[in-house]
């Protein structure tokens, strides 16, 4: 496994993330991060907003490992600062740690979520506030909005790292790639393989013009070859997924 460093936040992250939205069972959830991190990966990404995602990861992590990789939870961008600090302590209480490396305001998808975030008693205050408490140590956010909006977010400089859609097939938000990266932000690729043109099943003609390497491959090829990104979502849904080579284990899920 390869790290990079993680922008300003000084975090060096394995090149693949492990995005934990769609474990089922606490026993996927163990045997999928086990296999994670037996691979390399140190990092980790949830959200509340996925289903019981944050507490299997904390009681996976609780009893597969000593040694805890970087945990990433997400909140709404559309709380006000009380409520998103209560959210936080719940979060962390799932994660079972007493603070968490770094949260990010959860689908700042429209100008009207980016004006609500940013409210004098909003979400980015109070996520602020929970930085300043030591509960937080980086700020950023994810969006799933226009080129535009993306980069009104990025100029308000107040987020250490972004997570973005940008692949081979879809390179419009290259702008908030470069914007990014000269504002020294971690850059986080949402799902490549899925967001990314749902390459685990791609057509036979765009297997034949990528050839010889599989559409995921060359997009996974394009993205690492970019300095400027830090790391890759892995949305896994089983260890296979996370990358478990155990041959003679069979996959029950």
């Amino acid at each position: 496994m390869r790290y990079r460093r993680f922008g300003q936040t000084e975090l060096e992250l394995s090149v693949f993330s492990l995005g934990t939205m769609r474990f089922s069972s606490q026993e996927v959830a163990e045997a999928t991060v086990a296999a994670a991190l037996a691979q390399g990966i140190n990092h980790l990404e949830t959200a509340r907003g996925y289903g019981e995602s944050e507490r299997f990861v904390g009681q996976a992590l609780g009893r597969t490992t000593p040694q805890r990789p970087y945990l990433t939870t997400k909140l709404s961008p559309l709380l006000d600062g009380p409520t998103l600090g209560q959210q936080l302590r719940e979060s962390l209480s799932r994660l079972q740690v007493d603070s968490i490396d770094c949260v990010a305001l959860h689908g700042i998808n429209r100008p009207e979520h980016l004006a609500t975030a940013l409210a004098p008693e909003g979400a980015l205050a109070g996520l602020e506030a929970m930085r300043d408490l030591g509960l937080v140590r980086h700020i950023g956010f994810s969006s799933h909005g226009s080129l535009e909006l993306i980069l009104q977010i990025l100029e308000t400089r107040r987020f250490a790292f972004a997570n973005l859609h940008y692949y081979y097939f879809f390179q419009r938000h290259g702008a908030a790639i470069a914007l990014a990266q000269a504002l020294d932000m971690g850059i986080f690729i949402i799902s490549p393989t899925d967001k990314g043109g749902q390459l685990y099943a791609p057509p036979k003609t765009l297997s034949e013009a990528c050839a010889p390497f599989s559409p995921q491959s060359l997009n996974y090829r394009f993205l690492l070859s970019d300095p400027r990104i830090t790391t890759l979502s892995l949305g896994a849904a089983c260890p296979r997924g996370a990358g478990c080579r155990d041959r003679d284990r069979r996959c029950r899920w």
